[in-house]
């Protein structure tokens, strides 16, 4: 028969279903327990933050909203745990925090710690936990009263961007990538830059050719005026042609003038020609 509570069931549910974040913090053997909150029963997450951070020594790790990694240590609860043996912590850290916090609003739960002969870990989890190493020594030199929460999430994926960076790794590659990309458009800012030279530097040639081109449209608007008035008279003769009539009695009239002044000056006398030795 199954004696445990749903709360219980509840909180070994979720161990056993633990982000990937807090496997690796398992995995370089970062916290030893986790403790989950009841969001409807604590209210404000800094609130119960606060009140874990008061009772655990070391850095909190924040896996997501009201669940939370720490490594229980002899000098938690004031050091009320030394006196404790290591399967008993767990049970006195869950009743202090639910003393402070309310029955049945948290749960702490122990993880399964890798052991010390797993093997060598992987490149981002050695990095993780130096980050850790130098974290604690941080702390150990602070005030009493300052603690660390850390994201975990972020920590973990930090130290595995950091890993990769490593020559030859992804990051690495995706960096390179990056940085021949940025060669690329400065080369193209750089082709841009000496393209607009050119152009600011065929700007007083091109004003020279505009202003022969304006001066040879003035001198094509004289050619065709004239031509305009050129067509003009042939239109006017083609008229005339087209009226013999009129040119004939034009012409008939005009004889008739020169007619009548040769008629006055024999009248007037005999005309006299010129004679040329």
């Amino acid at each position: 028969m199954d004696t445990q509570s749903p709360e219980s069931s509840a909180a070994t549910s979720a161990a056993t279903s633990a982000p990937a974040a807090l496997a690796d913090l398992i995995a370089a053997r970062l916290v030893s327990h986790e403790m989950i909150g009841d969001p409807a029963r604590l209210g404000s997450e800094a609130a119960a933050l606060r009140v874990l951070c008061g009772l655990v020594a070391g850095p909190v790790w924040r896996i997501e909203p009201f669940h939370y990694a720490f490594r229980v240590g002899p000098e938690d609860l004031g050091g009320a745990l030394e006196a404790e043996p290591p399967e008993a912590r767990a049970a006195a850290l869950e009743a202090a925090l639910q003393g402070a916090l309310g029955a049945d609003a948290v749960w702490v739960s122990a993880t399964d710690l890798a052991e010390d002969d797993a093997g060598p870990l992987e490149q981002p989890l050695v990095v993780l936990r130096a980050q850790a190493e130098a974290l604690a020594d941080a702390l150990a030199v602070a005030a009493p009263e300052l603690q660390a929460v850390v994201n975990a999430r972020i920590a973990v994926e930090t130290a595995r961007l950091t890993a990769e960076a490593a020559p030859g790794g992804a990051l690495a590659a995706r960096l390179d990538a990056i940085e021949a990309r940025q060669a690329e458009i400065q080369a193209g800012l750089a082709a841009q830059a000496e393209a607009t030279a050119a152009l600011a530097a065929l700007g007083p040639l091109l004003e020279t050719v505009l202003r022969r081109l304006d001066a040879q449209a003035d001198v094509l608007h004289a050619h065709i005026a004239r031509e305009d008035m050129v067509a003009g008279r042939l239109a006017e003769l083609a008229a005339l042609a087209g009226a013999p009539s009129a040119f004939q009695e034009t012409v008939g009239v005009t004889l008739a003038e020169v007619l009548a002044r040769l008629d006055a000056q024999a009248e007037a006398g005999p005309v006299r020609v010129p004679q040329f030795s």
